[in-house]
Formats: structure tokens, sequence, C-alpha cells
């Protein structure tokens, strides 16, 4: 069966920028989640208790995503900071990019949870989630957490709602869900391709024990191999290695397959002999993003050893990237004689000729000393003027803009004190180094009065406007019928 754009999927029109590193977290109970305080984590420990089940709930519904797309998405940590915190849209150390927070709509009875849609949306609320914490969220049955969030991390990817009935995509909740739908997968794949496989098995190696990646050079002449790059791209897939083991070779033999801040895999890795008898295996299939390390005690010199990297969930966690480190750590490989030194021919040190010291002509007055001569920047998103300064300490500059898009702005200026006014002259805001226009729409006019905020001033400093925020748009969905 065909899909059709525009029914069995619709998109949004933006994507994250690096969709191969998308990070999510949940926020702490607390802090003030647009409309109301973060109570999430303990309405979801009350009811779900406090053994991660409703976590795990979240983090499939994103590992569903990144099974059929050209995605990885990793668990970081969260802090204390509220909702669309100014900051970086993608990749603020302080939280993930698509945040997890809930509290009592003020309609209780209606919206299930709404979502924020991917940068440029917003600032750092875009791609986030809101859940409606008044409702009865239940796990395999209405309202489904898992099947909620499922469509919900759709829009924080990039879709839109889906008019065929049929999709998770569909606007009202669908009841229970164990996938995606036909539509669903073009829609996401149509924004950031199709998931593919990895270097090796896209040229047919590492796909079984006869074809196996080979790291017996990696390990030659170094007790530590890394190999990065390499992902499992479907439920079920296995990726396979081989080395002869270093005549250096004493002791164990470790071997890691690491998802922790690469992707949502839950890797199991094997070891076995050339005979393929199998010698360890290590796996946590309770886990999701993380390191697994198996071990052999007595690698043997001169033999073949096998080692297989699959998921052990025989789930959505069975697919992403991951790291392989294999490592000798009880063996010293060969060390080769330092190359010898090439001689040193004395050279004559030059003498210095003597320069004149260098002279700095006096900063011109400033001519934008009133509103009426406020120096003119036109309509702004993001600018900066470098190489000011205050001649004395009673000099004041004006400078005039234009937001060029909806949202709050940041205004900087190091050594400043900054005064904003609007149109009609009136004071919004002022503060020194920094201040903080709040929401306004495209096109509205402001006045900066700049003067000297230290004795003796500043010679020189920049002036910096940059959009702190889009106004968010964010889409109400999920509703039950």
């Amino acid at each position: 069966m065909s899909v059709i754009p525009g029914y069995d999927y619709v998109l949004y029109g933006s994507s994250w920028p690096n969709p191969s590193h998308i990070t999510y977290s949940i926020a702490p109970d607390g802090v003030f989640w647009d409309h109301g305080i973060n109570n999430l984590n303990a309405t979801f420990n009350a009811k779900f208790e406090t053994s991660g089940i409703w976590e795990r709930q979240i983090a499939l519904a994103l590992a569903t995503w990144e099974s059929v797309a050209n995605i990885n998405i990793v668990p970081v940590s969260d802090g204390p900071y509220d909702y669309n915190t100014p900051g970086l849209a993608q990749g603020d150390p302080r939280f993930g990019d698509i945040r997890f927070g809930g509290y009592t709509f003020p309609d209780t009875t209606i919206t299930l949870a709404q979502t924020c849609f991917p940068p440029p949306n917003g600032s750092t609320a875009a791609g986030d989630v809101e859940i409606n914490t008044a409702m009865n969220f239940n796990i395999g049955s209405a309202y489904d957490l898992y099947s909620v969030v499922l469509h919900e991390t759709g829009h924080s990817l990039g879709l839109g709602e889906a008019p065929n009935p049929t999709e998770v995509m569909a606007i009202d909740y669908g009841g229970l869900r164990t996938g995606l739908e036909p539509g669903d997968i073009a829609g996401i794949q149509a924004i950031y391709g199709a998931r593919t496989l990895d270097r090796f098995q896209s040229q047919g190696i590492g796909v079984g024990f006869g074809d196996p990646i080979d790291l017996s050079k990696n390990l030659a002449a170094s007790n530590h191999a890394v190999i990065s790059g390499d992902s499992l791209s479907s439920i079920g897939s296995t990726e396979y290695y081989s080395f002869v083991a270093p005549s250096y070779a004493s002791g164990a033999l470790q071997v890691t397959a690491a998802a922790s801040n690469i992707s949502m895999l839950s890797p199991q890795v094997s070891i076995y002999n050339a005979s393929g008898t199998l010698l360890a295996q290590a796996s946590n299939p309770s886990a999701w993003s993380d390191n697994v390390t198996a071990s052999v005690p007595a690698v043997v010199p001169g033999q073949r050893y096998y080692m297989a990297v699959t998921g052990d969930t025989h789930t959505y966690f069975d697919v992403g990237a991951y790291q392989l480190v294999v490592s000798l750590p009880q063996s010293s490989p060969p060390t080769s004689p330092a190359p010898t030194p090439p001689a040193v021919v004395p050279t004559r040190t030059p003498t210095p000729t003597p320069q004149p010291p260098p002279t700095v002509s006096p900063r011109p007055p400033a001519t934008n000393t009133s509103p009426q001569t406020a120096s003119r920047l036109g309509r702004v998103t993001q600018t900066t003027l470098a190489n000011l300064g205050f001649n004395s300490g009673s000099t004041v500059e004006y400078f005039d803009f234009q937001s060029g898009e909806a949202g709050a702005y940041q205004i900087n200026a190091a050594g400043a004190s900054i005064q904003v006014f609007n149109a009609r002259g009136r004071l919004i805001a002022q503060g020194t180094n920094q201040v903080n226009v709040s929401n306004s729409r495209a096109g509205t006019a402001f006045y900066l009065k700049l003067r000297p905020a230290t004795s003796p001033p500043v010679t020189s400093y920049s002036l910096s406007i940059s959009l702190g925020s889009l106004l968010a748009t964010v889409r109400k969905t999920t509703r039950p019928r």
C-alpha cells in the first residue's frame, strides 16, 4: 500500500541540526514548566513506583523512532532549570535537547500532552514535551504512556498531525500502540532518511563468522583497539569481529560494546574461540544506552578469537550506533627504539632593530548621542558591533533596531549601563553588561541608551543583540476519545 504525503504523514518543516546526537532528559520536579510546576516524577513514581518502568516507556518511544530513522538519541542528566530557559536549542550541556516535564493542565479532561517542534521553534523549549499529570496514565491500557509519548516525540522530531486516523501521528489518542505505522515511518524518513548499514556492513563485512571485521593489525602494535561508528540497523542484526592474538599477548582479554552517550542501544557482546565455542558474554537487558564488557581470563598468542555484538532485548532497544573496544590490559606490546634526533646546527641570534613605540590615535567623538542621531541597526535577529568605546565618563550612545523575529532578545555590552526603551520612549528594561527584553512581535522597535558602567570607562567594548528564544509553537495533541 502506497503512503500519501499530507494524509499519512505531515511534516512541520523543521528538524534537529545534528540528528546523529539528539539528547533527552527528564526535568526535576519543582521547576516551572510552561504553565505550571513540574510534578512528573512524583506523579509517576506514585503511580508506577520507582523501579524505572515509566522512564523505560519514555525511552522505548524514542528508541522506536531511532530504529527506523538515520538518527541516534541518548539520555543525559537534567538540572534545576525552568522550561525554555535561555540557551542552546541543541547541545545545551545543562539538560537534554528534548526535555520531559508535566503538571496539571487547566483543562484536565481534554489534552493528554502537548509538545514543541524542533529548532528553530522556541529556544531550549524546542522538542520539549509537557504531560498532563492529571490524566490517568497506565502501561498496557488507556491511557497507555508509551503510546502517548510515541506520538508526542514524533512532534519533537518534526512530524505534524496526520489526517489518517490509523497513524501514530493522528491527533486523537488511538489506543494501545506497539510501534509505528507505514505513514509514520515514511514521514520520519522524509526528514532524516532511513536508518542505514554502517561502513562495514554496507560492504558485506561483519555480517557473519565467515567474513568478520578483522582487528589483527589494530592489535599488532597496541594492546588497545577502538572501532567507532558501527551500528546495528535493525532488530535481530549482529555484527562480527575477529583477531589473531599477537605474540606479546598474555593474561585477560576484554571486549566492550559501548552505547552510552552514543545511542539508545542495549548491547550484548560475546567472545568465541576459533571453534565457535562461547567463551564469555555480557549484557544488561534492563538498561539502554549503556556499556557492557565480556572478559576471557587467559588469551593464547596465535589463536583466533571472534566477537559478536547484537541487541539483547528483542525490542527497539536492539537498534543503534555503538563503539567496540578490544583490550589486552595485562599485555605489553613490543616497543620500537626511539629514532636518533637530527644534529642541531647552532645559529646566530639576530640583533633586533629598535622600533619606535606605537601610538594610539584618539577615538573620534561619538555622533549617536541622542535618540534623533541614534545608530540605525535595522531589523535584527543577531548582530555584533565591535570596536565601540566611551571617550569619557559622561559619554552616552544611542542605537535603535527592530526585532527580526518574534521572541525574547538578549543585549550584551560589557562595561556599559544599558537602558532599553520602546517606540513611545517608555523604559522597559535596564541593567549592567546585559539585559533581556521579554517576548515581542517581529518588527517591534527598540531604542538602546548606553553609558559607562565603570570608572574609568572602558575604552573598547562590543554591543551584541541576539534572539534569546523564539515564541514557541506548541502542538496540543493526543486527545482522548
